[in-house]
């Protein structure tokens, strides 16, 4: 009862929201779509009107469609935080739309190691500022980590970097960067969770768990293809709090086969299949980690009473379906065939 009385007035909005997700049958027709002008007229019929009518008739520029489209997902998060009105709820969705200025800051720190010239820095960025007041035009001036570690020094992405600091110039490579700030990213997210209720909670690690074991198993592929570390360092960079991978069985098979075998290895329960995937292509196999991860959301969204799950499961599927639609986008302008690519779409 005190789930219904807490999310009474989110419950209503956010089954509203989910209406207007674009279904499997839909986006077929969407396929089919002979051009990107045709794909955008389609969009016109759905929740996505509104920045389809920012596109006129001439060339349609997908760099700039694509940042309207994370935008426009941007401003859902914000939308759905105004749904709540207690501290602990609040603070999880904060930190969910933080994920978005995090992924600026990761591109941003790219183009600062890369010392690549840029021209209008807006380009990079969804708004001018989403949680933390950040000057991206001094950190790409920067002349080292350390500069760029006090220019940050009011956010929560120093700790992590003063962190993956000396790693990062040991090697010379932006990844030890990227990977603390993930780490500290989903030990935050996992923080807040711990203090919601004890359904929430329950129905919160779950879904976050899965989404961790698909950031370490994408993790561990490119490894096992790019990188060469001794098992120290992998599990230096594993993100702590996955549904079924951690530390321990990672270790456990690195130290009978190998990294080789690691992949193999983790791929347990409703994971088995990783098994078939492992020699075709990397987005395959991270397809099929999100089914896994929307037949939860699916499970969590036929249930009752209505907890935080239902608004983390709806987050993710919309922010996915974006994803999916930006992607399709760039299939038409590139005139990609729809055989080459369904195979890598989730819905």
């Amino acid at each position: 009862m005190q789930e219904l009385t807490k999310y009474a007035f989110a419950n209503a909005k956010i089954r509203a929201m989910l209406s207007y997700l674009i279904d499997e049958d839909f986006f077929s027709r969407l396929w089919e779509a002979t051009d990107i002008y045709e794909l955008r007229d389609a969009l016109k019929e759905t929740a996505y009107k509104d920045v389809m009518e920012k596109i006129t008739s001439g060339t349609i520029d997908l760099a700039t469609l694509e940042k309207e489209l994370l935008r426009r997902d941007l401003n859902i998060h914000r939308k759905v935080s105004f749904f709540l009105n207690t501290k602990n709820e609040k603070e999880l969705i904060f930190l969910l739309i933080q994920r978005f200025e995090l992924e600026e800051l990761k591109v941003i720190l790219r183009i600062w190691n890369k010392k690549i010239p840029v021209d209008k820095l807006e380009d990079y960025l969804l708004a001018q500022r989403i949680n933390y007041d950040i000057d991206f035009k001094k950190l790409i001036l920067c002349q080292n980590i350390e500069e760029v570690i006090l220019l940050l020094d009011e956010t929560p992405y120093k700790k992590p970097l003063i962190k993956a600091r000396e790693k990062f110039k040991e090697r010379n490579s932006i990844f030890y960067l990227e990977a603390g700030l993930d780490i500290d990213y989903y030990q935050r997210l996992l923080g807040a969770v711990e203090k919601l209720s004890s359904l929430d909670r329950q129905v919160a690690r779950k879904i976050l768990g899965i989404e961790i074991d698909i950031e370490n198993i994408n993790w561990l592929l490119r490894l096992r293809k790019y990188h060469s570390l001794g098992i120290g360092e992998i599990l230096d960079w594993v993100i702590p709090g996955g549904e079924r991978i951690d530390k321990d069985n990672i270790r456990s098979f690195y130290a009978t086969n190998g990294l080789a075998k690691v992949i193999e290895g983790v791929a347990l329960g409703p994971y088995a299949h990783i098994k078939n995937l492992m020699e075709q292509n990397v987005y395959l196999i991270e397809n099929f980690l999100y089914d896994v991860l929307h037949s939860q959301i699916r499970k969590v969204l036929a249930g009752f009473p209505f907890t935080i799950g239902t608004i983390l499961g709806y987050l993710i599927l919309e922010h996915k379906e974006t994803r999916n639609i930006i992607s399709l986008f760039y299939a038409k302008g590139l005139s990609i065939k729809k055989e080459d690519l369904s195979p890598l779409f989730n819905f």
